[in-house]
């Protein structure tokens, strides 16, 4: 890239101090952004050094924005950003690429420049950048919510002992919406349930405890716990063990100070361990710094038990939410194009189950939506609620279009004005949005009343009775702001109070209209006073303020000289401004009553505030009710749009463990151009719960998998599913073994990430459980794999219960089947001729014994000559590989022609013999072994070991198999 050298304009007195303090400050880490705040008319953003290169590269695509600052030695890369840009930029960094950033500001201190740190921010807490991060206009179509998916939520973990089981405190909070959760769970060794929670609340920065003075066995628990933050993507915030102590003292007033009124703080001080985490977050946050935090927050004790558990592998398998690349595409496009909102037509729509469900209208659905894909629920009175209610919006098009087209569309973000209103920070505009909102709720009554269908009691007891409890207290708000507010002049965007509200204001509005219309008619005055110059020649213009001047034409300067009346300020390429004694007299009346009025119009603006603060509990619910309706009636919008059906699903309870759909569709891919779907049944039943998948490659396995965990999925969220029949069991987790990728920042290879996967979903797994493994035992050997494979698909079937998909290419895993009674066969199918394989994508009972690799690897346009090479290979090894079979309850791996051994001696079949049994040992030993005692390490050591022993037997049979594996 070029880069320009040009230096940046700034004196050098200010430049060198700039230096100085930049060149004085510690060294930052890698993921540490900083800024210089350069104030003015327009402020801009200064970033120097490392951070310059980094913004000029990632943000502008570029070198050539760079300047220089400095000399000699102290020569520094700079580039500036304006203000439109910054906000992007941090937006950016903070909410996606999870960067840190600090903002320093120039201050005067014994009349020198300084420059002090002024913001702080990080992924979690970005309460001091909230304005400018969160304070957009209502889109009218949840359009913002391409950021809400990544709302800032830190979190804090105490690690802790009861009865020698592990015991974690957590606590987490979002400062933009003013919510505090505190948890403790009971956990295992892979620390399963704090993976789910991190899912459930979707925290972006995590408060831990440093490694300083640990014990051996906390040292590998805190190892172990930032293994799950990491694959969570949680940035991990280290901190002193001592903060996290709990001083009872302390944190009882503290927690009195933050709740609102109606927060009810005694069952926290059952969750001891939880609260010592909590302490610590509150330090972090600076949460008591601040008296606008206070009595603003909500605090609430949060059981993950409570919502289906979601792996972070699930999370990402099943494509829940836009994938970091993606999110990383999107920002990079706003921030190229200067484009604060997310077209709901973008790309990122249709690939990811948020996407494609978003078609939320206010910025509360869209958060609520995610809430909901994280957490859905378990409970079935409730999730036939939800589906109760979408079925009515698919019923009645006219209400449904009435909410969607009307109520919501200009619905503001209620929940961050309320909590602006509580730091006393909101402005005249929120209160009259609040206004609006009030109004509409009652023609969102009116429109509810209208329905006519069996479930109007349902809607009665969900909406219209709350509405009716709030419509009657919030008609005394609306008299307050049509009385107060100035209504008339907002259709032109001006935020007013009404100068006949008060008889002070009433006085200076007033006064205001004297003097303006004195300076109007000391204008016209002065303009016809020209003898020789008609009036339309001098022009009378306003200046910053209320200062007004007269202006001609350098042509017309020469009728100004000689009279004294007249006082040239200042003279241009434009022409001549001038006053006169008395102008400037008027000017500075004007500009003192004006002050007077705007204080004075504060003054009941802050008074209106304080009295819109006391409705903030109502429009807290409201909030909730609208934010629901929006998102179940976007649920009715996909079904009712949608060219293939979308049914309401029958649910069951957990205990039945029944999956029964017909014609199901994987919601997603259906929408792609040139897609035409091909649909499948399926069916699990308690006693055929375990399905095994075989099938060529490319043909459909993966895709009939995650479509059965997003529909079970979207079922619980209360969103109708695309199948044409569809009964579904509840299930209290999604667990996944998807796709094969190594962890190289903790150091964790591809095969040890698929064991700890594979040994997580064995201690996390319960028979109400949907399990989705799409190949495991891939990254080691084939004898290897295969015998783990066997074992962890055996006890899941005959241990745990699970409903289970496994896609495999370990065609000899089907002989389970006939071993087992849980197990079911199923396969992909597709037409093979001489040339060409065309796949069918239809899934039916039974198995299959082949991969087509090389086939596919044809498909894909391999070079003739490797294709080539491996078809001769592939003949080989299947000329040598012996076929598995199942001998009793083991596999055993037949001869081939071409193992047979020409000398066929007695002493060669006592070796083939003696190989035969070591291997009949080695599959018990494997078969015997209780996996859910050990650790992931201690697993794959036992493993390794028993390959060992094995080979250490120094038998030629088995030598001579593991060869051809």
């Amino acid at each position: 890239m070029k880069k320009r050298t040009s230096k940046l304009v700034m004196n050098e007195a200010a430049q060198r101090v700039l230096l100085a303090f930049h060149l004085k400050l510690p060294k930052k880490t890698k993921d540490l952004v900083r800024f210089y705040e350069r104030k003015g008319e327009s402020p801009t953003y200064l970033s120097l050094g490392e951070d310059a290169s980094f913004i000029a590269e990632e943000y502008y695509g570029t070198l050539a924005t760079l300047k220089t600052i400095g000399k000699n030695r102290n020569l520094l890369d700079t580039v500036t950003v304006n203000q439109q840009k910054f906000v992007l930029v941090i937006r950016d960094l903070l909410l996606v690429k999870r960067y840190r950033i600090e903002l320093y500001t120039r201050i005067k201190e014994r009349a020198k420049n300084k420059w002090k740190l002024a913001k702080y921010a990080s992924p979690g807490n970005v309460r001091q950048f909230e304005d400018l991060l969160f304070n957009g206009e209502p889109s009218g179509d949840g359009s913002d919510s391409s950021m809400i998916s990544l709302s800032p939520i830190v979190m804090s973990i105490k690690l802790g002992r009861v009865q020698d089981k592990r015991l974690l405190g957590i606590s987490f909070c979002d400062s933009t919406l003013h919510t505090i959760g505190i948890s403790e769970i009971v956990d295992n060794d892979q620390f399963s349930v704090l993976e789910s929670l991190c899912v459930q609340i979707g925290a972006k920065e995590c408060l831990i405890y440093d490694n300083q003075k640990l014990s051996q066995e906390m040292e590998y628990d805190l190892k172990k716990i930032n293994e799950i933050l990491l694959k969570c993507n949680i940035v991990i915030t280290e901190k002193p063990k001592k903060e996290f102590n709990t001083n009872i003292n302390d944190i009882e007033p503290d927690l009195k100070r933050l709740a609102t009124k109606k927060t009810n703080i005694l069952p926290l001080f059952d969750q001891i361990t939880a609260l010592g985490s909590l302490q610590c977050l509150i330090k972090y946050l600076s949460l008591l710094n601040d008296e606008a935090n206070f009595g603003t927050f909500r605090i609430t004790t949060f059981d993950p038990m409570c919502y289906m558990r979601l792996d972070a592998t699930a999370l990402e398998a099943l494509n829940l939410f836009p994938s970091k690349k993606e999110q990383f595409q999107l920002q990079k496009s706003l921030t190229n194009s200067g484009n604060f909102a997310f077209n709901n037509s973008s790309l990122l729509n249709s690939t990811n189950l948020l996407g494609l469900l978003n078609k939320c209208k206010t910025k509360m659905g869209s958060r609520k939506l995610v809430l909901w894909i994280k957490q859905p629920v378990i409970d079935k009175k409730e999730i036939d609620r939800r589906h109760s209610i979408v079925e009515a919006f698919v019923e009645d098009a006219g209400m449904r279009c009435l909410f969607r087209d009307t109520h919501l569309r200009t619905m503001p973000d209620i929940l961050r004005i309320v909590k602006r209103i509580q730091r006393g920070s909101a402005k005249l505009i929120d209160v009259v949005r609040l206004y609006n909102v009030s109004k509409e709720l009652v023609r969102m009554k009116e429109t509810l009343l209208s329905f006519e269908g069996e479930q109007l009691e349902l809607l009665n007891r969900a909406y219209i009775s709350i509405l009716d409890k709030f419509i009657k207290p919030l008609s005394k708000f609306q008299k307050m702001i049509e009385m107060v507010i100035d209504l008339e002049k907002t259709e032109d965007h001006q935020y007013l109070i009404n100068y006949q509200y008060e008889e002070e204001l009433e006085e200076l509005y007033n006064k205001r209209v004297q003097v303006a219309g004195d300076i109007k008619d000391h204008a016209k005055k002065i303009k016809n006073s020209f003898k020789s110059l008609s009036a339309d020649k001098v022009l009378f213009e306003k200046g910053k303020g209320t200062n007004y001047y007269f202006r001609v034409t350098k042509v017309n300067q020469k009728h100004l000289k000689g009279d004294r009346k007249f006082i040239v300020l200042e003279s241009r390429k434009n022409g001549v401004k001038f006053t006169t004694k008395k102008l400037t007299k008027l000017n500075q009346e004007s500009e003192e009553i004006e002050e007077k009025y705007e204080k004075k119009q504060q003054e009941v603006v802050d008074q209106v505030v304080r009295v819109c603060k006391s409705y903030s509990t109502i429009f807290d619910i409201v909030c909730e009710l609208i934010s629901e309706i929006d998102v179940l009636a976007s649920f009715a919008t996909i079904a009712s749009d949608s060219v293939l059906p979308y049914i309401r699903p029958k649910i069951l309870e957990m205990e039945k463990g029944t999956i029964i759909l017909k014609e199901s569709r994987h919601p997603c891919l259906e929408v792609q151009e040139d897609v035409n779907f091909i649909p499948n049944d399926l069916r699990i039943l308690p006693d055929s719960c375990f399905l095994i998948i075989t099938g060529p490659n490319c043909f459909g396995k993966s895709t009939y998998i995650k479509q059965i965990g997003m529909i079970v999925l979207m079922a619980q969220i209360g969103a109708f599913v695309p199948c044409t029949e569809a009964t579904i069991s509840i299930r209290d987790c999604i667990l996944a073994r998807v796709g094969a990728g190594d962890r190289q920042l903790q150091g964790i290879s591809t095969f040890m990430a698929e064991m700890l996967e594979a040994s997580s979903i064995l201690k996390t797994a319960t028979k109400n459980s949907l399990i989705i493994i799409d190949e495991l035992g891939r990254g080691t050997s084939t004898a290897d794999g295969f015998g783990l494979a066997w074992a962890i698909s055996e006890y899941i079937s005959t241990k745990i219960g699970s409903a289970t998909l496994f896609a495999t290419h370990f065609h000899e895993l089907t002989a389970l089947e006939s071993k087992i009674s849980s197990v079911k066969n199923l396969k992909v199918t597709s037409t093979i001729s001489e040339n060409t394989i065309t796949p069918l994508y239809k899934v039916e009972p039974g198995s299959s014994d082949q991969s087509l690799g090389i086939r596919v690897a044809e498909l894909a346009n391999f070079p003739k000559s490797v294709v080539e090479k491996a078809k001769e290979k592939h003949e080989e090894l299947q000329l040598k590989k012996n076929n598995s079979i199942l001998l009793d309850n083991v596999p055993e791996f037949k001869e081939s022609s071409e193992m047979e051994i020409e000398d066929n001696t007695n002493s060669k079949d006592i070796e083939k013999e003696i190989g035969k049994e070591l291997i009949f040992q080695f599959l018990n030993k494997f078969k015997s072994t209780q996996f859910d005692r050990l650790s992931p390490r201690q697993t794959f050591d036992l493993v390794i070991k028993l390959k060992k022993d094995l080979l250490g037997e120094n038998n030629s049979y088995i030598k001579e198999i593991l060869e051809n594996f």
